[in-house]
C-alpha cells in the first residue's frame, strides 16, 4: 500500500482517505464512487446514500467552464434539498427503532444543514462556492456515513437475533 502524507483542511487533519478522496474531486468526473463498506441497511438508507452520491457527482461534472451557472446552483440546490430529506427519514428511523444516540445523531445532522445554509448564503462567488461544497462533500461522506452511519448499522446488526 502507498504511503500517503495527510493533508490540513481549516480545521485540522482529514488524513490519508481524505485526501484521496479530495484529490480524486480536484481531478476526476465522478469522486465519490458507493461501496459496500458504506452499507447500513441494505434498504432505503443506503439508497438516499447512493442518490446523493449521485447528485454530488452531478455538481462536479456540471464544474466546467462551458456549464452554465444556473445549472450548478440548481444541482447544488437539490442536493441541499435531498440531505434535508434524508436526514428527516433517517431520523425517524432511528427513533422507531429506539436508536439510543438519535439525539447526538439528529445535532451532527443540524451541523451539517447549518454548513450547508452558510455555504451556500455565503459565498461570494461560485469557486468559493464550490470550494466549500468540497469540503462538507469531503467530512459528509468520510465522516459522517463511515464513522456515525456505520454506528447505526452495528446497533441494528446487534438487534438482529443469532442464526
Amino acid at each position: 500500500m502507498t504511503n500517503i502524507t495527510p493533508i490540513q483542511d481549516k480545521d485540522g487533519i482529514l488524513g490519508c482517505q481524505a485526501y484521496l478522496f479530495w484529490n480524486l474531486f480536484i481531478e476526476g468526473d465522478e469522486v465519490f464512487k458507493w461501496t459496500s463498506d458504506m452499507s447500513i441497511d441494505n434498504g432505503f438508507i443506503d439508497e438516499d446514500h447512493k442518490k446523493l452520491i449521485d447528485i454530488a457527482n452531478r455538481v462536479v461534472q456540471l464544474n466546467h467552464p462551458n456549464r452554465h451557472a444556473e445549472e450548478l446552483k440548481q444541482a447544488i440546490r437539490e442536493l441541499y434539498d435531498y440531505v434535508k430529506y434524508h436526514f428527516d427519514r433517517e431520523e425517524i428511523f432511528m427513533q422507531e427503532i429506539q436508536y439510543p444516540h438519535t439525539d447526538a445523531h439528529h445535532q451532527k445532522h443540524e451541523a451539517i444543514v447549518k454548513d450547508m445554509n452558510h455555504y451556500l448564503t455565503t459565498s461570494h462567488h461560485l469557486g468559493e462556492m464550490l470550494d466549500n461544497f468540497r469540503i462538507l462533500m469531503n467530512k459528509w461522506v468520510l465522516n459522517h456515513i463511515m464513522d456515525e452511519d456505520i454506528q447505526l448499522r452495528e446497533f441494528m446488526a446487534s438487534k438482529r437475533p443469532p442464526l
